[in-house]
C-alpha cells in the first residue's frame, strides 16, 4: 500500500542564515518580502519572535514571504541594508526596499508598516500589469 506524500507548507517565517539563501529569497519579482534581522542572543529579537510568527501565519498575509534572518550569519547583508540595531525590519519587492524599514519591537508599528508595504506592493504590481498590457497591445498593433 503506497502512502500518499503530503507536502508541508514551509515554516513561517523562513529562517535564513546565509547570504546566498537571502539573495534567492528576496529576489521574488512579485511577492512582498518582509525581512526581520534578528540575533538569537538579542533579548529584543527573542521578545519579538512570537509577534513575527503570529503575523507571518495570518491568512491575510499568506502571499507575503517572511524571512527571519540571523544577523550574525550574514554580516555582508547587514552592511548592505545598514542594519545598526536588532531587530530591524525591511519590506522588499524585487530585493529593493518598498518603504522605509525600522528597528524595534512595537508590534502595532510592525503591523502598520506591513499593511502599508502590502498596499504599496499591490499598487506597484497594478501599474506593472497595466504597462505590460499596454506593451502587449502596442505590439499587436504593429
Amino acid at each position: 500500500m503506497d502512502e500518499e506524500k503530503i507536502e508541508e507548507e514551509p515554516a513561517r517565517p523562513v529562517k535564513v542564515s546565509d547570504a546566498a539563501s537571502f539573495s534567492t529569497l528576496v529576489s521574488d519579482p512579485e511577492r512582498l518580502v518582509v525581512v526581520a534581522f534578528v540575533a538569537e542572543w538579542c533579548m529584543l529579537s527573542r521578545k519579538f519572535s512570537a509577534i513575527l510568527e503570529e503575523v507571518s501565519n495570518a491568512a491575510e498575509f499568506e502571499r507575503v514571504q517572511f524571512l527571519k534572518v540571523e544577523a550574525d550569519g550574514v554580516p555582508e547583508v547587514c552592511k548592505q541594508y545598514k542594519v545598526q540595531s536588532l531587530p530591524t525590519f525591511f519590506f522588499l519587492l524585487k530585493g529593493e526596499p518598498l518603504i522605509p524599514g525600522f528597528s524595534g519591537t512595537n508590534g502595532e508599528k510592525f503591523k502598520y508598516f506591513l499593511s502599508k508595504a502590502f498596499t504599496k506592493r499591490n499598487q506597484v504590481m497594478e501599474e506593472y500589469d497595466k504597462a505590460k498590457a499596454a506593451a502587449a497591445a502596442a505590439e499587436e498593433e504593429s
